[in-house]
Order: structure tokens, then sequence, then C-alpha cells
């Protein structure tokens, strides 16, 4: 099937259809995802919430397809709470980021939200912050995108939950035009739901659409710049079982099949259509988690996802031999890019509102690299690993 705008806005509203019939969302598992749920909720009328992030991840990657790299910081977002009724809140509060190693703040977002909250519904206008990421498998939104300022959305979030609903539907407006502004407007739709088959199995339906464009920026049309809209669609449709053992240990497989559509004038990505697999088991014994997955791609690609998935190389090429700019990466693509992977994290509660969590990652790739002139090596067998470590401080404090 061609995909174009018409089948991609087509296919979206199928899901959201879908949607309204799921149930029982479990939290990807990431040692960097917290709860969105907030006490603030049940506090009294006025209060403060005080959420502190501090992370260190080391990103020990030497394929051709992203960089290794070291993320190690700190986030603080305190908000003002007003609880005008027991149904709608208030909130006003900004978000810093701060880069361990550099004197100054590196990001500060004030933040606006008004929340309506009752049994079974939550809306919410302005900021939020999804720090599950939505519950969105790695391919599709990246678990280090929580480490960032990325965190904070701004828009609409709407959530639905009963004993046999729970769905999540959101826009997230990222980039902001004015007239003549110079940039495009960028925003992404995301709806994620799981629907139950019967017990212990799921059938889990994420989406995600992400456009850019605009009709009252400046439009360039050198081969500098991109003149035209761009609209890249992913849609992952899967099976989960999840189930408790005897031993009240926890284990999950799942399993999903991915197909994006990606539109452009000129071409953003290298790719207009591919799809994938994705298979995961994990296991939870008490505090820790063990997963081991498989990934095969033709073609795929994701606005969001975790890099180590994309079939295309999104290394920083800023890197010099002998005078020279190593170039080597630019065009560079593994189509059929296949990887085995595997996750280790603990985590451990140090006081009722501080928390400890350590986690281990390994990506073993099993395809053949693409042949560049200059790059004698094949990374087929290539082991890449990360590392990291977090403390999460959260708690309200009423007035």
């Amino acid at each position: 099937m061609k995909w174009d705008t018409k089948t991609a806005w087509t296919t979206g509203l199928l899901i959201l259809l879908v949607l309204t019939m799921s149930r029982d969302i479990q939290a990807q598992k990431s040692v960097f995802y917290s709860s969105d749920t907030s006490e603030s909720y049940d506090s009294k009328e006025f209060g403060l919430e005080v959420y502190n992030l501090n992370f260190i991840k080391n990103n020990e990657y030497f394929n051709f397809i992203t960089d290794g790299l070291t993320l190690l910081g700190s986030q603080v977002h305190p908000e003002l709470i007003y609880n005008n009724t027991d149904k709608t809140q208030f909130r006003a509060g900004v978000f810093l980021l701060k880069h361990f190693g550099e004197a100054s703040i590196d990001v500060a977002i004030p933040t606006f939200s008004f929340v309506y909250t009752t049994k079974n519904h939550q809306l919410i206008l302005g900021n939020f912050s999804p720090r599950s990421n939505h519950n969105l498998i790695e391919p599709l939104m990246a678990s280090e995108k929580v480490l960032s300022s990325q965190v904070i959305e701004t828009g609409i979030q709407y959530r639905f939950k009963s004993k046999i609903i729970e769905t999540e539907v959101w826009l997230d407006w990222e980039d902001y035009i004015r007239k003549y502004s110079e940039v495009r407007e960028v925003f992404t739709i995301g709806a994620v739901s799981k629907l139950k088959l019967w017990e212990d199995v799921y059938l889990p339906v994420q989406y995600l659409w992400r456009h850019r464009g605009g009709q009252i920026n400046k439009k360039y049309r050198d081969e500098n710049n991109l003149a035209g809209t761009s609209n890249i669609t992913n849609v992952s449709v899967g099976l989960e079982y999840n189930a408790l053992n005897a031993l009240n240990n926890g284990f999950v497989l799942n399993y999903h099949f991915l197909q994006h559509s990606a539109i452009s004038s000129p071409p953003e990505y290298p790719f207009e259509s591919g799809n994938a697999h994705y298979l995961t088991f994990s296991y939870t014994v008490n505090a820790y988690n063990f997963l081991v997955g498989y990934y095969k791609a033709n073609k795929f690609v994701s606005a969001k996802g975790n890099e180590m998935f994309q079939t295309y190389s999104l290394k920083s090429n800023i890197n010099y031999w002998n005078t020279v700019l190593d170039n080597r990466y630019i065009d560079l693509k593994e189509p059929d890019r296949n990887l085995i992977f595997s996750r280790f994290f603990y985590e451990k509660q140090l006081a009722s509102n501080v928390k400890l969590g350590i986690q281990l990652e390994g990506f073993y790739q099993l395809n053949d690299s693409e042949d560049l002139l200059g790059i004698e090596e094949n990374k087929k067998h290539q082991f890449d690993y990360s590392y990291g470590i977090y403390v999460i401080f959260n708690e309200v404090f009423n007035f």
C-alpha cells in the first residue's frame, strides 16, 4: 500500500476509534521513567510540587548509526498549585535543566497548565510532562527524551480510564510561528492504547504523526532550506502477554509490527515507507527487571525513536582527520538493520519521596553495514552498550 497524507490521516482516525475500546495500559519499562500521576490532585487548596531528577547516562556507541555520548545533569521543576475545586486545578512553575560541567543553566522553561480530573477523565491544557513517554515503545520514542527539556510538552492531553477502558491522546505543539517567521511550525499528534483480547492477552496500538510546515512563515526554495511541508506517520500494532507467575513475579512477552510513511519536499527522510518487527521479553523479580529483545527493520524510520533503531546514520559528522572533514557517514543507510538488545535495571526506594535507579543496556548488531570509501571495518557483530544512574525526588508541600 502506498502511504500519503490522506492515508495517514485515515489510519489515525481508525486507530483513534480502536482506542475507545481499549484498557489496561502499562508503562514501557525504563529506569529513567517515572509515574505521570501526581499526588497534588489530592492535596489542599494551595501547594507546591517539586520534581527533581539527577541523572548520568553514558552511551558507549561505536556503530555507524548514532554517536556515543554522555548525558549528565539535573532537572528541577517546581510548580505552584491551586486546586480551585476537587476537579479543577491550575499550575504555574518553571522547568530548569542544568548539565553538569557547565557553569550556567542550560534551559529555563516557564510552565502553565489547567487540569480537569474526574474519576474517569483527565484533560490538560497547556504544559504536561509525560515521564513515561506516553507508554510508547523505544523505536517510536527514545527513553532519553525524559532526560532533556523535551520532556516538557505543550498543547492538549486527554486520558480516559475505567475498569474496561484506558486510553491517551495528545497534541504536542513544539514550534510556534508568527508571520514571516524564519522557521516552520512543528507539532506531533499521538495516541496509545491496548485492547484486552482475553485474560492476560492484549492488543497494543500506538500512533504518531509529526508535521512541519506553516502558512505564515517565510518560504525558502534553495538547497539549504526546506520549503515545503513534511509529514511522517508511525504506526505500531502488536500483541502482548502480561502475567504474574506463582511467585508473584511479573513477565511480559511483547511483539509489535511497525510501519512508517514519510512525505516531504525535498525529502527529509531517506525512505518514504518501511516496516519493522520489535519483539521483547521482560521479567521482573522484586526490584530487578530483565529484558531481552530482537529488532528487524526494513527501511523503517521514526520521528522521535531511539537512534539505535533507525536505518540511516544520525552521527554528528563534526570531526576532522588531517584537517579534512570526516563526512563518511553522510547519506549512510542500513535499510535492513537487525539487532539483538538487552536491558537490566534496578530500583530502590531510599525514602518515601526519593528513588534510586541503575540501568545497563546492550545492543548487538546482526546486519552488515553499507560499504563506504574510507571505512574498512564491517560493523556486523558490533556490540554497543550504555549504563546510567539516576535519583528522583518528588514531593508536594501544602500551604
